[in-house]
């Protein structure tokens, strides 16, 4: 019985391992065009956005389905081929016909994409931008000068014994000036003159009135976009068709899946399924016509992998997989006709 339930824990050890595994996905759209992601049926973002990272994709081949927020771009639905265990990068881009595509960019180790900063700790006295204290800039003092304002009242009593009053008013800052002379008769004799002066002085202190202004809003910082990775095939200086050729590890698992069907049909509907939405070299191309018994199964791939095709320059180099000379002349026509 103790050799059983050993058996019986070292199989099922294995086969929790494998069923654990998961690979991550990261899509990202190269014009900023906003889709929800949906895969197997499961919607991974609530809200649109132009990149999106769905963990723990548990099938190697899911349904991916984009889904745009402009609604003049047709929904993208697409099944694809991600081996477990890694993180794969995909963008979406337009081909020549105007198409959105799937572009696998890349692959990476699990969880590189959700890696975040860790947050940093506010300082204690942390103000807010949002909060715009007031200081002050400038000021405007205003000074008042003196002002003196005289009066002068002068009494006299003439010989015929008449009183004569004359004020006189003077202002000095405030330009003025005021007379008055009053008369009166009386039989006094002699001449008698009395003077009055009045002074009042007043002095204007000076005071200083503060003017508050905002401060200045703090400059808006400008985004810089990061450029997208791009691919340089060594020695290559022709035509690209396409941006990003797969991997030697993408492309040998796609290979062997093809090579595992026992049928010439199944080989091509598994073939054109698994390349619609990738990119190959031209050794890649020959490599999976060399999978293929028939000369009109080699002809047909040839066509249908040149618009996914990096160095297209490069393109007459499949004319060896051919046996007859009128598969390639046939060949040349089509691509001719593009």
């Amino acid at each position: 019985m103790k050799r059983l339930s050993s058996l019986v824990i070292a199989l099922a050890i294995p086969a929790f391992g494998l069923f654990a595994q998961t690979s991550d996905l990261v899509f990202f759209s190269d014009d900023g065009a906003e889709f929800t992601l949906i895969i197997d049926g499961d919607r991974k973002n609530m809200e649109p956005a132009s990149r999106v990272v769905a963990t723990g994709i548990r099938t190697e081949s899911p349904v991916v389905v984009i889904s745009f927020e402009d609604g003049n771009i047709p929904e993208l639905r697409k099944p694809g081929y991600f081996p477990l265990g890694k993180e794969y990068t995909i963008m979406i881009t337009t081909n020549k016909k105007g198409q959105k595509v799937l572009r696998p960019t890349g692959e990476a180790v699990l969880g590189t994409a959700v890696k975040t900063e860790p947050a940093k700790i506010k300082p204690v006295d942390f103000v807010d931008d949002s909060v715009k204290p007031a200081s002050t800039v400038g000021t405007t003092t205003t000074s008042g000068g003196v002002q003196t304002t005289q009066t002068t009242t002068i009494q006299q009593t003439d010989a015929s014994g008449d009183n004569v009053n004359m004020n006189v008013g003077i202002d000095v800052n405030a330009v003025g000036f005021d007379m008055n002379v009053n008369v009166t008769e009386g039989n006094g004799s002699g001449t008698t003159t009395t003077t009055t002066t009045t002074s009042t002085t007043t002095t204007a202190v000076p005071t200083t009135t503060a003017v508050q202004q905002p401060r200045p809003d703090k400059p808006v910082p400008v985004a810089v976009p990061v450029p997208e990775p791009v691919y340089s095939m060594p020695g290559y200086t022709g035509a690209v068709g396409c941006p990003w050729p797969m991997n030697d590890s993408e492309y040998a698992s796609m290979k062997g899946s093809i090579e595992s069907k026992t049928f010439e049909e199944s080989k091509m509907t598994l073939a054109k399924q698994m390349l619609k939405d990738r990119c190959m070299t031209v050794a890649q191309v020959k490599g999976f016509m060399g999978l293929f018994t028939f000369e009109d199964s080699k002809l047909d791939l040839a066509k249908y992998a040149y618009d996914r095709t990096y160095d297209i320059g490069n393109y007459y180099q499949v004319n060896d997989m051919f046996t007859f000379e009128a598969s390639i002349d046939e060949l040349n026509q089509y691509l001719e006709s593009k």
